[in-house]
């Protein structure tokens, strides 16, 4: 059996093991293989717009060349058309007249390397000076023949424009691309000039390379005039374009638009980076076997790491951990222990509430029984269960019965605490405290929302003390029942005023008629006690505990049912805040046990005045042990900073560690370190290590990675990330 429970932890241990060297080294895999296709798509994109740079740098120098060569074809229209010869020829049609004109043309067209040949048609005589090719005008149109095929121009379809025009003609035997100046319709010839398409493919092919793959001279509709690799572009000019130009095709090829020319043609070219890419990729398959040996570095860097985090990790989960959960990561275990451990925690607190709430219900019931109430009782409950918005109030009345009724004085008070009930919203509760012949004092639980309850309280013991002729004094509102010593005092104060208003409340009386407020419940100097107990100042301790004895005993000098309610209440506190500081500093229970749960007794059971030096001596007693416990527990400050000096540089060192060598509670230990030494305890021991890794980094050649190891950061990067925050600079900047 032992040993398949040995087998059984050590088979968890190893199940455990795989799962942390798999959760290091996973994400080290995936975040060396993103880096790869992240680099790889990067350095594809960038490639792409370089080129997208590039070719727009380029289609905008074949457009200059372009344009440039139109406006050289306009200063050959201006010469051409004010020539003397070509101006006498239309009025000489003699041979030689002829002959010079088309002399004066082809010297023209020879002239300009983007013109192929250049088309004169003079109105007057019907004659036709071509340049070039044979050219035909009939009925209004012009047939441009190449060969035995041929292309119609018709003039007068552009003869509307005022702008110089580039044409492109196209029909099933031919194309031809044209320039065509403005020719006014009164002229009497025509000129048009045709382009050398073998000079604009020149300036396209020059561009062309693997990653331009096709470039085009295109017009207005999307058809292609000119192109080198015309077939790759042709399917994308109908996609349209965006608005800077270039159109997106996949991650590796766009079509890239330069417009701006003559009658909306526009240069377009085909580009893709993927020739490029393929020789990157050939460049990155040689990092392959360097990748490879990057895995194995990062399997060692793993268990190296693994050796730093994941066996500290599991010791402390054998320490903190009592039932380890086979199914369960280290993490998660010690989650689940600490959730425990706050969940344990807050119902401990909450079940010290709920006890010491009905400790104080139960005094307040047995006062009520001893003074013979308990048969005008309501509800006690309700005044120890409120909720946020409900508000507790004491109100004394005079019920006073008319000379013609011999009434019973209790009925008329039992007449009126029905009333008071009646009339008080739902979950209300009203209370008898006490009645004689003329005064009945009641105890109001207010419930509800509203904000006004005192207003309200007020409008209805007006009405029905005219009704009745009775005098009430209403005190202020409060939402805790250890107020209603206090509430009490404030309605007997408030009705000294009855001699001027049959109706009054403790708020609404002068403040110098108040008077002191010997039943207030001291919560500044219980407050005051929990503090000095948890910071050890026992003479101060002494001191606020003397000072709760005088009030209690100046409580007593009221003769009302009330202040032993007052005074066992304060009596449990000042026994609650000695035994959490007792149990803050680890003190075992067992020690003073007898002696506490003794001291409860008489505080419950007797009244103060019967048992006042034994319950006072009790409490001298449990202060005097704790005292003497924190003297043999003495923490100070060399000792601290000893263990300090000798254990920062390693990275299980904590707060919990040093609250393990002196036996105390870890929030105990934050504060006697903060007191002690000045400053809290991460603040103190990060200026230690920040010091130590200065020096290891300005007298050393340790790479960074292990000075953050030799000053207790196993992660390097938080190391680097705090030592930044603290210096402005890098460590590697530092060293620098």
């Amino acid at each position: 059996m032992k040993k398949m429970q040995k087998f059984n932890k050590n088979h968890y241990a190893h199940h455990t093991m795989i799962r942390y060297f798999l959760s290091y080294f996973l994400p080290l895999f995936f975040l060396m293989v993103s880096f790869f296709f992240i680099i790889h798509g990067q350095l594809s994109k960038s490639y792409l717009d370089m080129l997208n740079e590039q070719a727009d740098r380029q289609l905008n120098y074949i457009k200059e060349e372009f344009s440039d060569g139109l406006m050289a074809i306009d200063r050959t229209n201006h010469s051409l058309i004010s020539n003397i010869n070509l101006i006498l020829s239309r009025y000489d049609s003699s041979s030689w007249s002829r002959y010079v004109a088309f002399r004066e043309v082809n010297s023209y067209a020879i002239a300009n390397e983007l013109v192929e040949y250049i088309v004169y048609y003079d109105r007057l005589n019907d004659d036709i000076y071509s340049s070039g090719k044979y050219v035909v005008y009939d009925e209004g149109s012009f047939h441009i023949y190449r060969g035995a095929k041929s292309i119609t121009f018709c003039p007068d379809s552009y003869q509307n424009s005022i702008t110089n025009q580039l044409i492109y003609l196209k029909n099933e035997e031919s194309s031809c691309l044209l320039y065509y100046p403005y020719n006014d319709i009164g002229n009497n010839y025509i000129i048009f000039y045709v382009i050398n398409e073998v000079r604009i493919q020149n300036m396209l092919k020059s561009i062309v390379s693997d990653e331009i793959l096709a470039t085009a001279l295109v017009d207005s509709s999307g058809q292609t005039a000119v192109g080198i690799n015309q077939d790759l572009l042709t399917p994308y000019l109908s996609s349209g374009e965006s608005d800077d130009g270039i159109l997106q095709l996949d991650s590796q090829t766009t079509v890239q638009t330069c417009t701006g020319l003559y009658s909306d043609f526009s240069v377009t070219a085909l580009i893709s980076n993927r020739a490029l890419m393929s020789r990157t990729n050939q460049i990155f398959s040689r990092t392959y076997i360097v990748l490879f040996f990057l895995g194995i570095a990062s399997i060692f860097i793993v268990l190296y790491a693994m050796g730093r985090t994941y066996l500290p990790l599991r010791r402390l989960t054998q320490k903190i951990v009592k039932n380890p959960a086979p199914d369960q990561s280290y993490l998660e275990q010690l989650d689940l222990a600490f959730s425990d451990a706050a969940t344990e925690n807050q119902n401990l607190q909450k079940k010290i509430e709920k006890y010491r709430l009905s400790m104080q219900k139960s005094i307040f019931d047995s006062i009520l029984f001893e003074n013979h109430t308990q048969n005008l009782l309501d509800n006690v409950d309700s005044f120890f269960t409120l909720e946020p918005d409900d508000l507790i109030f004491a109100l004394r009345m005079r019920i006073t019965p008319p000379i013609r009724l011999a009434a019973n004085p209790e009925t008329l008070v039992q007449e009126t605490a029905q009333f008071l009930k009646n009339a008080l919203p739902e979950k209300s509760s009203c209370l008898m405290l006490e009645y004689d012949d003329d005064n009945a004092m009641f105890l109001l639980s207010y419930a509800g929302p509203e904000q006004n309850k005192e207003e309200a309280l007020l409008a209805l013991l007006e009405n029905y003390c005219e009704e009745k002729d009775y005098l009430s004094a209403l005190s202020n509102g409060s939402s805790s029942p250890l107020d209603i010593p206090s509430l009490y005092e404030n309605a007997l104060l408030a009705s000294s005023a009855w001699d001027h208003d049959s109706v009054v409340s403790f708020r609404a009386m002068d403040p110098s008629l108040r008077g002191g407020h010997t039943l207030a419940y001291p919560y500044d100097i219980l407050d005051g006690l929990a503090q000095a107990l948890k910071e050890h100042d026992f003479p101060d301790a002494e001191s606020r505990i003397r000072q709760l004895f005088a009030l209690i005993d100046s409580s007593f000098s009221m003769e009302n049912t009330l202040p032993d309610f007052f005074v066992r209440c304060v009596l449990i506190d000042i026994l609650t805040a000695i035994i959490n500081a007792m149990n803050q500093m680890n003190v075992k229970f067992k020690d003073y046990s007898e002696l506490y749960f003794e001291a409860l007794y008489f505080c419950r059971s007797f009244p103060y005045r019967e048992k006042k030096e034994e319950i006072q001596s009790h409490i001298g007693q449990l202060l005097g042990l704790f005292e003497s416990e924190a003297e043999n527990q003495i923490i100070n400050a060399a000792q601290i900073g000893q263990l300090v000096e000798e254990n920062f540089t390693s990275a299980d060192f904590s707060i919990s560690y040093l609250a393990d060598i002196f036996h105390v509670s870890i929030a105990y230990m934050s504060y006697l370190f903060k007191k002690e030494m000045g400053e809290n305890f991460s603040d103190y021991v990060w200026a230690l290590r920040l010091k130590k890794a200065k020096e290891l980094l300005l007298t050393t050649d340790m790479p960074i990675d292990d000075i953050s190891l030799a000053v207790g950061y196993v992660n390097t990067s938080s190391f680097r990330r705090k030592f930044k925050q603290a210096m402005g600079m890098t460590p590697s900047q530092l060293r620098c």
